[in-house]
């Protein structure tokens, strides 16, 4: 069982990345708010289009520099920063003027935002390696991945019902993220490696893991193959983003279902994916103890059996009644169907990220694991970027239906991604052991 230090740690890191991503998830609810504020119409976009980019470029540049940076210095120190920096430009929401000087504030602000959100996710998820005990890991991840689902479902939330007091919401997120700065500055930093089997009794005696990224360090990283794999595993993002970008659009021009049911559904749909992340990573962690490449089976798994329910998704024919609202449209025919099978497909597929964490923690060293999130993390924003980019194209020239069953190639294509990690991880995974087992007789007294 994790120490009580340990739980009060990994307790602040779940609220940290929760809003952390209810941040990232204001805006979009807020765009007619924002425009109609800052232009006085909300016919054009582009200016919250390029806020976006802007947003999104900063935090992957910031994300890398800090991946780097986590393998080298406090991580709990690295964390707060990066929550005092978008807390308190969140929170100074409230004195962004309106017109077109209030949008030029506006930019400014959420341009510093993606810096310090940009900063957090490697440091926490590092944090969590050296929190959680090996065994354990996938379900630790699985926890961190309901707090991201728990906090766009939050942003998502807290916009839409603060569309008239836009200010309010990102001043009251940025609140809650300096509380969590000054939380993390009162925690103890865990050791690096702590967790690890080989080092844990020598670092409860005394011992010190020194060891820090350093430039020569790379040679190794890249000679570990499950790493490209599991960076090329951003494929894995796109069936999910492409399903939120149209699945408003798609409900309402193949089935009729107004925004109020959809809204309905996407609920059961995120806590769907949320109960699959806890559940597969424990699946993940069990199997682990069998066999090494059980977290990578189960990913494997989690990214094949979607596609059986998205095909029963996407062949349903059901036409929700004019003015049906929602118990009227769960009276429908069909209407469970639609989305029991949606739910299921997430579900399962959220299982894939608990266990993709843990096979990325597992295979580097805890003086890597930093950078390589940051890279893999960086390579899902990519992802997130494109999918609704493909879904939109898709969509535009062959029809929602054939674009929502786009989502099955991407899934297919994924399987054959996890086939190598399958393959190499326990090749990688000896090679993480016989380092630290080197290393831990370096460490012990006398030597």
């Amino acid at each position: 069982m994790p120490s009580p230090m340990a739980r009060r740690a990994f307790i602040v890191l779940l609220f940290l990345l929760a809003f952390n991503y209810a941040d990232q998830s204001l805006t979009s609810p807020l765009v007619n708010p924002l425009l109609q504020d800052f232009f006085g119409e909300t016919a054009d976009v582009v200016p919250l289009g390029w806020l976006t980019f802007v947003f999104t470029v900063l935090s992957a540049l910031a994300m890398v520099g800090a991946g780097f940076a986590a393998d080298r210095i406090s991580r709990l120190r690295l964390s707060a920063a990066g929550a005092l920096l978008y807390g308190t430009v969140s929170a100074l929401a409230f004195a962004v003027p309106h017109g077109r000087a209030g949008y030029a504030l506006f930019f400014l602000t959420r341009a510093l935002a993606g810096i310090g959100i940009g900063v957090i996710v490697p440091a926490v998820f590092s944090l969590a390696g050296d929190l959680i005990a090996v065994e354990r890991r996938a379900t630790s991840f699985g926890f961190l991945s309901v707090a991201i689902l728990a906090g766009r479902m939050a942003g998502f939330g807290l916009g839409g019902g603060l569309a008239d007091d836009w200010r309010l919401a990102y001043v009251l997120v940025g609140l809650v993220n300096l509380a969590l700065a000054g939380a993390l500055l009162a925690l103890r930093e865990p050791a690096r490696g702590g967790q690890e089997r080989e080092l844990r009794g020598l670092i409860l005696e005394g011992a010190a893991y020194r060891y820090r990224f350093s430039r020569g360090d790379l040679r190794f990283l890249r000679s570990s193959r499950s790493n490209l794999w599991l960076i090329l595993n951003f494929v894995d993002v796109l069936p999910g983003s492409i399903i939120l970008f149209l699945i408003f659009k798609y409900m309402k021009d193949v089935h009729n279902m107004e925004a109020g049911a959809v809204n309905a559904a996407v609920a059961v749909v995120f806590a769907a994916g949320a109960a699959g992340a806890v559940l597969f990573g424990r699946l993940g962690d069990r199997l682990f103890r069998r066999d090494r490449r059980g977290k990578a089976a189960v990913a494997l798994l989690c990214n094949a059996a979607p596609a059986v329910f998205m095909v029963l998704f996407v062949l349903n024919r059901a036409w929700i009644p004019d003015g049906a609202g929602l118990a009227g449209t769960l009276a429908t025919a069909g209407a469970w169907g639609l989305i029991l099978t949606v739910a299921a497909a997430v579900f399962i597929n959220q299982g894939v990220n608990p266990n993709w964490y843990g096979t990325l923690t597992d295979v580097n060293l805890p003086e890597h694991r930093g950078t390589m999130i940051a890279l893999a993390s960086v390579a899902d924003m990519a992802g997130s970027a494109l999918g609704p980019l493909i879904g939109s194209y898709i969509a535009t020239l062959a029809g929602l239906r054939t674009a929502m069953a786009s989502v099955l190639v991407f899934w297919i294509l994924n399987i054959a991604l996890w086939l190598p990690v399958l393959r190499h991880v326990r090749g990688d995974l000896d090679r993480v052991r016989a380092v630290l087992e080197e290393r831990a007789e370096a460490m012990r007294p006398g030597r």
